[in-house]
């Protein structure tokens, strides 16, 4: 049925968009917010030029995710020769109150360095990149989380609490744009899956993710185990071989990603990991979870994700089938081998699972309750 819109509906439908947008920008702009005063967003330029120069502060792997980096070098080079070209850079006149010497570390720094315009100029590209992730991040969360969860309420309370997330995810940490668009490829992996999307957008994701981070090497086989029949068990014949399309997508997007991966570091040559204050293995497990630093460690863990992995060992026999799956073949496998190969505060390296997972298996439980007790009023 046609109903006429009146100016008053009009004006009412633009007022609530502009309102829309600006409360998501000001959620996209919160987590750059905190990076830069609690993480170490204020060493993201020197640290993206150590990487142009093939210096990387840890060569293995920062100098092989080159996926995000290249994104933001590319959109540099279009912008200082067109839109830059318009702008006269020079040192900001911001007339902060007070002296320089009382401000915090952060900001002396970032005084300092805004006396470069090149500074000025790849900040802007920084920023701008990272907004758009956070942004990108939220959309995707929320078309994802609404598959488990139809009480649109519950599914914008959740999405509220994302850049709350994030925001409490940037100990140790500058921009992070490879951490943030692995999050980005997992959520997009998870929609093609859960939504049955065309299988051969997995291959895409995988070789996008194979230039991004090497943590995409999962999204193959998360996309494989979903589409096996598992009832068939221990029938390898019936579980495997039914439909080959499945093992096909995922052998091809497996071949494809190690390909990538072989070639990125014959490309920049092979260093072996970097050792960050212990090196890699049960050294490095015993820092995090049986030290003093473990402190540390479980308090930024919580500041991400709190008691939810909890929560949803308690709510596995109820979870979504897909949900499960995803359960069973990445909690392990996350938390095992970040635990032992690198520092476990930096706890942004937990969003993954708690936007794949937890977040929607605890949403999904949350409706089912509230739908019981409706059921018995």
């Amino acid at each position: 049925m046609f109903i006429p819109t009146t100016p008053s509906s009009s004006r009412n439908k633009a007022a609530y968009t502009v309102l829309l947008v600006l409360i998501v920008a000001w959620m996209a702009t919160y987590p750059i917010y905190q990076n830069f005063y609690r993480g170490e967003a204020v060493e993201q330029y020197q640290r993206f030029l150590d990487w142009k120069a093939g210096n990387s502060m840890f060569y293995n792997p920062w100098q092989y995710r080159i996926l995000c980096y290249e994104i933001v070098e590319g959109t540099y080079q279009v912008l200082d020769h067109t839109v830059f070209k318009l702008i006269h850079f020079r040192e900001p006149q911001l007339n902060l109150p007070g002296n320089t010497s009382d401000k915090n570390e952060v900001t002396q720094k970032l005084l300092a360095l805004a006396q470069q315009p090149e500074f000025i100029k790849y900040s802007i590209v920084f920023i701008g990149f990272r907004f758009l992730q956070n942004a990108l991040i939220f959309g995707l969360a929320f078309v994802y989380f609404s598959h488990f969860v139809k009480t649109r309420a519950v599914v914008v309370l959740s999405i509220m609490f994302i850049p709350i997330m994030m925001g409490n995810a940037v100990v140790d940490s500058d921009l992070s744009f490879n951490t943030y668009m692995d999050n980005t490829l997992y959520l997009l992996a998870g929609l093609v899956i859960v939504k049955g999307y065309n299988d051969w957008w997995i291959l895409l994701i995988t070789i996008v993710g194979a230039l991004n981070r090497e943590t995409s090497m999962l999204i193959p086989a998360l996309y494989f185990c979903s589409k096996v029949d598992w009832t068939a068990w221990p029938n390898f014949k019936k579980l495997f071989f039914t439909d080959l399309k499945p093992l096909m997508v995922a052998a091809l997007s497996m071949i494809c990603f190690i390909a990538i991966f072989v070639a990125i570091r014959a490309h920049f040559g092979y260093r072996p990991q970097t050792d960050w204050r212990v090196p890699a293995g049960l050294p490095m497990l015993k820092m995090n979870l049986f030290s003093g630093v473990s402190v540390k460690t479980y308090m930024e863990m919580y500041g991400v994700f709190g008691f939810l992995p909890i929560w949803c060992l308690f709510l596995f026999k109820e979870m979504n089938p897909y949900l499960k799956i995803f359960f069973i073949l990445i909690v392990p496998v996350w938390f095992g081998v970040h635990v032992i190969s690198v520092v476990a505060y930096q706890s942004r390296l937990y969003l993954v699972p708690t936007l794949l997972i937890f977040f929607p298996a605890v949403l999904q439980h949350i409706e089912n309750q509230i739908q019981a007790r409706q059921r018995l009023a």
